[in-house]
């Protein structure tokens, strides 16, 4: 009788333990650490994806139920933000003040050059939420990736930050990349509103409400994708952060670089 109350009272004192062991590899930190490292060994074997031969990015997907990650994949919710594709023009060159407001009249009107093939990979019964930028292009590049008869939630607080030139008679001639980086960075301090355009602190301000759109929207959409800008991108995973989200993938900031935002449902 001892020893059978010796080794009941030893399961009574380990049982515990092991039942918190097993919780913690069940916890949603546990989860997106194994998210994290399924990107990791996905982006070793990833194909590229090309566009006119020249190598533009790798295939991409979200995490499917069958990568066998979490046991309540219910519990999973996920967010790709992806910057549109390369515009279809030349971007080389010296320009005038003119010249370069002009160039970025065409910038927001021309389409992408499209790849051979969609980079973001979804399942032919794939439920999916996308939103989109008014802007051409990345609203060619949601087309590009989905087709044209996906359903795309197209809104004004996904289009870029604001990177008009101010007016200058001035006959100087810059590249498009110092002109815009120039202008954005006295944007930014305060010190080059163009008349009738929203200030740095009115488009954090968009970000955020856009940053809810997608948190919200995930609520009834276990996978949500963006379609949208370099800069209100940053922004917009900043804001994503502070609501709970977790980065488990980023390619990055070039065209086509993407974030893959996850939450774990308790």
């Amino acid at each position: 009788m001892k020893i059978h109350t010796i080794f009941f009272s030893l399961a009574l004192l380990v049982a515990p333990g092991l039942s918190k062991s097993k919780g913690k590899n069940d916890t949603p930190n546990a989860t997106i650490e194994k998210i994290e490292k399924k990107y990791d060994a996905l982006s070793k074997t990833a194909p590229i994806v090309k566009a006119n031969g020249k190598p533009m990015c790798q295939s991409l997907r979200f995490i499917q139920e069958e990568d066998n990650i979490i046991q309540d994949y219910s519990k999973l919710r996920q967010i790709a933000i992806i910057r549109h594709g390369e515009p279809d023009m030349v971007k080389t060159g010296q320009y005038t003040c003119s010249e370069a407001n002009q160039f970025l009249k065409c910038y927001d009107s021309v389409c992408i050059i499209v790849p051979e093939k969609p980079f973001f990979e979804l399942g032919a019964n794939e439920d999916v939420k996308i939103f989109s930028s008014p802007i051409n292009r990345a609203l060619t590049t949601a087309h590009y990736l989905f087709g044209t008869d996906k359903e795309i939630t197209v809104s004004p607080y996904f289009r870029e930050f604001e990177n008009r030139i101010k007016e200058s008679e001035s006959k100087k001639k810059h590249s498009i990349k110092r002109w815009t980086t120039t202008s954005r960075i006295k944007w930014m301090l305060g010190i080059n509103r163009a008349k009738g355009i929203e200030s740095f602190s009115q488009a954090k301000d968009r970000a955020h409400k856009g940053a809810s759109i997608l948190n919200n929207a995930s609520k009834d959409n276990a996978k949500v994708v963006l379609t949208a800008h370099g800069l209100l991108n940053r922004y917009l995973k900043k804001d994503l952060k502070k609501m709970g989200w977790k980065v488990v993938e980023d390619t990055g900031n070039d065209y086509f670089g993407t974030t893959i935002l996850v939450k774990v449902e308790e």
